[in-house]
Parts: structure tokens; C-alpha cells; sequence
């Protein structure tokens, strides 16, 4: 019995010895592959500790080193070498002084901005052409709870009603794909066209809404042969705000004195510049504005008002306006929007001699000042300008609901930007990359984006 059990027991070594060799080679390959694989990980574990302390190592140098300091233009960058626990690491920091494309608080009941434009603007004398015009609107306000009722056109002088070519109405979103809207009621009124889009009623949804920095297009077509010689410009109107683009899309006709510059129905335009245009963030500064009114009529006017509303945290500096006056302005904290602004407001009693100021056609006029800020958080601070002045209503405007008031204040809209900059960091450690975004705030940095590669 015990020499049966020894025999079974010998082949069942054998059968063990036969099923090891064959596990065990296996099994060492892959204590290799393990090794090898370990080996490999801790490599990019390394790689991804030494390039995260490099991103740390830039947000320290920004915050408290004065890194961004000597950066002055959009795109302005540094790159240096930096070592983190004997492991060298290449940094690539730049500058983004780039003006928001976010919503903003507006100082007025302006919520979507109209901007005009023609194809062909410039034509021979005495030729028949077929223009189309296009109304851009962009929501520039971040309230979008009142939608777009209704868009007018005001046509130049020298289109006759039946010049608009049916159903040659689209409309578009953010560059898709033009969609028919239906053709216009149109209109005469001293022998000029208005047109209304829609016909009747209002616009629904989705023409109605708008998201915050949307951009919705409507084209359409007139053809005529225009008067010679001059330049021939159209308006637009939105309802509900009554908001008005001024005198846009110039065509010119033959060989006009100012071509391409608009002369007709009384354009006052005001622009503002700031200089500097880039402050860093943390550090007083001092920021210069030039408001440059020009009047594009063809005949004189006179300015009556200007009221600028400066942005949140930029404070008026006494004595130092120049220019179109030298007086001081009159001075009010106001809240326009749910924002506290200082509103800066110069009338006749600020002018010379306590009168308006009387302004040429084709004569620009400026008026400069200095402020005093000191921006802690990374983004773009617009300054807004309101000037009234004489200029009458013609009665195709006053016919569909615009007082004097809403035709005769010239709007620069968001200008005048001031930008404390964001920064776009790269550490590279060969293994690993990271990519980062980060902006300045109050006490510290926020970082807006983080991708490892």
C-alpha cells in the first residue's frame, strides 16, 4: 500500500513540476513588465510633482514678485528655466490683456447693439445697383430679460418704397444659416422709407431672445440708382429701448466731397480713448480719457451736456480737465444698474462763458481728464459717454415714438477700456505639460483653468 501511494505521489510531482514551468516563465516576464511599468509611472509621477511646482513657483513670482510688472502689450511674454528638486523645467508665461467678451452692466436702458453695414459702399455716378445691407446686434448688456420687439430701418434719401426686393428679408444666428423672416411694412415720411421688421405685432422667440454676447444678423436687399456725388447713409432703431445706431453703412456715389463719412440728420459722435489701456493689477494708476466729439452734420450744432460715468473703483482727479472746458465737473455717486459709479457731468454752466459749446460741421472737439484706480481683480473696466446737444428730430424718427432726448444724446457704448490683465502659464517638464490660466483678485490669484498634457 505505501509503495502505490509513493508512485502517486512521484507523478503527482510531476504534474506539478510540468504546470510550474509552464507558470513560471509567465509570471516572470510580467514581474518584468511590472518593473518596467513602474519604472515608467514614477517617471511621469516625477514629471507631474516637478511641473505643478513650477505653475506654484509663477503664481508666487506673479503675486509677490511683480512678475507681470513689466509686460505692456496683448501677448507680451517671459520664459526662463526654473528647477524643482534637481529636475529642470521650462516656463513660458504670457500676457492676455484682451477686452471681455462677457456681459456687462450698461449706465442706460441699452440692452442690444446695432451696428450697420452695406455691400457695394462705393459706386459710379448715375448706375443702378442692388445693395444689401446687413443689421448686426450683439447683446451687450448681461440683462437679457427684455427681449428685441421690432427693428426699423431708416432707408437714405433717394430709395423709393418700391425699391425693397420682396422677400429678400433673412435672418441669422452666430454665423448659422440664413433664414427667411417675411418682408417688412414699409413706410414713407418726407419722401424718406422706413421699414419694421416684423410687418405686425412683435418678434416671438426665437428671433425675441437673446443670450448674453449673442450676435443675430437680418439682411435684405433695395436697388435704385441714388442721387451723385454724395454719400448716403441709413439708420436703425430697436424697440423696446428706442435705441438708435446713428447715421451707419455710408454708400458713396460717384466723387463726394467726404466719402464714406455720414452728413445728414444731425450726427453728433462721441468716442472715448484711455491711455494707458493696460494697468497692473494691485498698484495705483493713473489713467488718462479723451473724449473726442466730432459733429457730422452738414450744419452747426451745440453741445449742451456730457456726462460720463466712470467705471466701478476709478475716481475723478481734481483740476485736471482740459480741453473743450478747464472746469471741473459736477460730481454724484450713482448706482445705474445695481452698480456704483461716479457719474462726471459737465452743462453750460461748466462751459465757457456758461453757454453751449458751439461746434462746426466736420470740426472734432475734445475733452480730457485724469483718473485715479486701483484694479485688484484681472478683467476689463469700460467707460460710457452721454453728450446732448441740438440737434432736431426729424419726423420720420419722431413718428414712431423717439422723444428729443433719446435722438439727440450720442452713446459711445462700452469704450474706453482699462484692462488689468490675465496671464497664460506653461510649465514643461518633458513627461508632463501643463497649461494654465490665472487671474489677479483681491489677496490672491484665481486660477481659471488647469490642463495636464
Amino acid at each position: 500500500m505505501k509503495k502505490r501511494e509513493a508512485g502517486q505521489a512521484f507523478i503527482l510531482v510531476l504534474i506539478i513540476l510540468a504546470i510550474g514551468s509552464l507558470l513560471v516563465v509567465p509570471a516572470l516576464k510580467l514581474t518584468g513588465t511590472s518593473l518596467q511599468s513602474s519604472q515608467i509611472v514614477t517617471r511621469e509621477v516625477e514629471a507631474l510633482y516637478v511641473a505643478d511646482g513650477a505653475q506654484e513657483y509663477v503664481l508666487w513670482k506673479l503675486l509677490y514678485d511683480g512678475l507681470g510688472a513689466n509686460f505692456t502689450y496683448d501677448g507680451d511674454n517671459v520664459s526662463f528655466p526654473c528647477n524643482v528638486c534637481g529636475k529642470e523645467v521650462d516656463i513660458l508665461l504670457i500676457m492676455r490683456a484682451v477686452a471681455s467678451e462677457g456681459g456687462l452692466v450698461l449706465a442706460t436702458d441699452d440692452i442690444v447693439k446695432p451696428t450697420k453695414t452695406v455691400t457695394p459702399d462705393t459706386v459710379p455716378n448715375d448706375t443702378y445697383q442692388v445693395y444689401t445691407y446687413t443689421i448686426r446686434l450683439e447683446q451687450i448688456s448681461e440683462n437679457n430679460t427684455q427681449g428685441l420687439d421690432a427693428v426699423y430701418d431708416i432707408l437714405p434719401k433717394g430709395f423709393e418704397p418700391s425699391d425693397y426686393l420682396a422677400g429678400s428679408s433673412y435672418l441669422r444666428v452666430e454665423d448659422g444659416e440664413w433664414e427667411s423672416i417675411g418682408d417688412p411694412l414699409i413706410e414713407v415720411e418726407q419722401n424718406q422709407v422706413r421699414m419694421r421688421w416684423p410687418a405686425s405685432g412683435n418678434f416671438t422667440s426665437p428671433i425675441r431672445d437673446f443670450e448674453v454676447r449673442q450676435v443675430k444678423e437680418l439682411k435684405f436687399q433695395v436697388g435704385d440708382e441714388l442721387p451723385n456725388n454724395e454719400v448716403h447713409c441709413n439708420w436703425a432703431v430697436l424697440k423696446p429701448w428706442d435705441t438708435i445706431s446713428g447715421p451707419q453703412a455710408p454708400i458713396s456715389v460717384g466723387s463726394p466731397a467726404d466719402p464714406g463719412v455720414c452728413d445728414e440728420d444731425g450726427l453728433i459722435a462721441v468716442t472715448k480713448v484711455s491711455d494707458p489701456e493696460i494697468i497692473q493689477p494691485g498698484v495705483e494708476a493713473d489713467v488718462k480719457y479723451t473724449i473726442n466729439v466730432t459733429n457730422m452734420d452738414g450744419f452747426t450744432h451745440h453741445i449742451e451736456e456730457i456726462t460720463d460715468y466712470l467705471p466701478s473703483g476709478f475716481t475723478y482727479t481734481d483740476n485736471s480737465t482740459s480741453g473743450l472746458t478747464s472746469l471741473n465737473p459736477q460730481q454724484s455717486l450713482e448706482n445705474p444698474n445695481g452698480v456704483d459709479r461716479w457719474k462726471l457731468l459737465w452743462t453750460k454752466d461748466e462751459f465757457p462763458g456758461g453757454n453751449a459749446v458751439s461746434i462746426a460741421s466736420g470740426e472734432t472737439l475734445t475733452l480730457t481728464f485724469w483718473v485715479v484706480t486701483t484694479k485688484d481683480v484681472s478683467g476689463s473696466y469700460y467707460n460710457e459717454v452721454l453728450l446732448l446737444s441740438d440737434v432736431p428730430v426729424p419726423k420720420i424718427f419722431e413718428d414712431i415714438g423717439l422723444s428729443e432726448e433719446e435722438y439727440f444724446v450720442s452713446y459711445s457704448w462700452n469704450t474706453g477700456v482699462v484692462i488689468v490683465p490675465a496671464y497664460d502659464s506653461q510649465t514643461d517638464a518633458g513627461e508632463v505639460l501643463i497649461d494654465a490660466n490665472m487671474a489677479l483678485i483681491l489677496g490672491g490669484i484665481a486660477i481659471t483653468s488647469w490642463q495636464i498634457y
